[in-house]
Formats: C-alpha cells, sequence, structure tokens
C-alpha cells in the first residue's frame, strides 16, 4: 500500500503551516530510508521528535559537482561558548530577514552536527545538519549574519554542503520544505528534487510555480480560487 499526498500550499517564512499534511510514528531506524523516500522528514519540538509530511526537497549528490570551501569546519558539539555566539548570528539573520525567531539555537537531536563558517578568525554562519543514515543527510538550517553579503556566502555555504556530503558517501542531501518566494532558489541547486506527494519530480518549473503561487496566498479562502 501506498499513501499518495496532495502538497497544494504552505508558509514557512513567519511560521510554518503546511497545507494537507501526515505523521509518522514509531519509526524505527531501519526503516528511516523509507520514511525518507516518501518524503517524510523529522523535527524536532519542545524536545520531542516527529516526522512530517510536506513538499520536501533534496539534491541528488551523483548529480552535483560542487567544491569544498577552506572556511569551514564541522561542528561535533558546540559548547556553551559557541552556542552562544550562534544564537547571537541567528538573531542577526532573523532581523536581517525579517523572521520571527520560532525556535532555540540549542534545540537539537542527538544524530544534528553543525557546519561552522568563519571569515577573519569569527564566526559569521552556521548550518545545522541531520544525519538520517549512512545514505541520507538533511541541511536543516543556515543563518548567516550577513556582515559581508557580496560573499554570497548562503549560495556557497549551501554547495559546500552538498560538496561535504557527497565525499561522506551521502547519495541525498535533503533541503527541508519547499514554499514560498524564499524557497525558489532550491529548483537551481545542481541535481535538485522535490516530492510532489507521489513521487520525487525533477520538474522545477512546476516546483517554482507552486512555490510562487504559495506566497500569493494570504486567506483559506485563497486556497479555493487558486
Amino acid at each position: 500500500m501506498k499513501i499518495q499526498f496532495n502538497h497544494n500550499f504552505g508558509h514557512q517564512e513567519q511560521g510554518e503551516f503546511f497545507h494537507f499534511g501526515c505523521e509518522l510514528v514509531d519509526v524505527a531506524l531501519n526503516e528511516y530510508n523509507t520514511a525518507l523516500s516518501q518524503g517524510f522528514l523529522q523535527t524536532v519540538e519542545k524536545n520531542q521528535t516527529r516526522w512530517y509530511q510536506s513538499r520536501s526537497t533534496r539534491v541528488n549528490t551523483a548529480a552535483t559537482n560542487y567544491e569544498l570551501l577552506s572556511d569551514a569546519e564541522l561542528i561535533m558539539d558546540p559548547t556553551s561558548a559557541q552556542f552562544t555566539e550562534m544564537d547571537h548570528i541567528y538573531t542577526s539573520y532573523c532581523y536581517y530577514k525579517k523572521f520571527k525567531k520560532y525556535f532555540e539555537v540549542g534545540e537539537r537531536l542527538e544524530q544534528d552536527r553543525f557546519m561552522g563558517y568563519w571569515q577573519a578568525d569569527s564566526m559569521v554562519a552556521w548550518a545545522k545538519l541531520r544525519h538520517y543514515t549512512d545514505q541520507a543527510i538533511e541541511t536543516c538550517l543556515f543563518v548567516w549574519d550577513y556582515s559581508l553579503p557580496a560573499t554570497r556566502l548562503g549560495s556557497r555555504s549551501l554547495e559546500h554542503e552538498i560538496a561535504w556530503s557527497k565525499q561522506q558517501g551521502y547519495n541525498y542531501v535533503y533541503l527541508g520544505p519547499g514554499y514560498e518566494r524564499s524557497s525558489v532558489y532550491k529548483a537551481d541547486i545542481e541535481g535538485f528534487e522535490w516530492w510532489n506527494g507521489a513521487e520525487w519530480s525533477t520538474d522545477a518549473d512546476r516546483y517554482r510555480w507552486l512555490c510562487k503561487r504559495d506566497s500569493k496566498i494570504k486567506l483559506s479562502a485563497d486556497l479555493y480560487d487558486f
């Protein structure tokens, strides 16, 4: 039996709302790849983990050719001082992007790791990486203080994480849900795929259209218009 989902709409910029979702429970470690293959991703809320369904996105690393950055380093277990520094960067990021600060930096799963990015010996950005299996990893979050926006660190960091994941032997890098205009950029990434509710699609034009349409929906009644 295969359950199909229709991911018509979602918001994730000012908060998270996914129209038509589903949740998995009691997922064993040997079932992680199956869950991921069906569009599910894992998150943590109030120290509780859950598997949620969304318009998930991912990268097939075999179809990529990105290079590593020299000013990035994997942080397995941040110190309290590093968490404080990371929280300061997250605050700057939310202010710059006009996003709501809706989670605590220290809220993490046991399998979460962090990738730090430095400029002149100072951390200016970081990403949260979630190891699922030997085949799959997710880049859950990237935050940057935007001190030097001309460096395009946002794009370069993701390319680095994909290159690093490929080097480590991961087949897929999951990029989280894809909703609204802020997620359109994912369609331009090498090896891009998205979960349409029934299968992983490479139709980037359809994905872009859906994301742009998401941002036009402001009221529940708008769903019927679209």
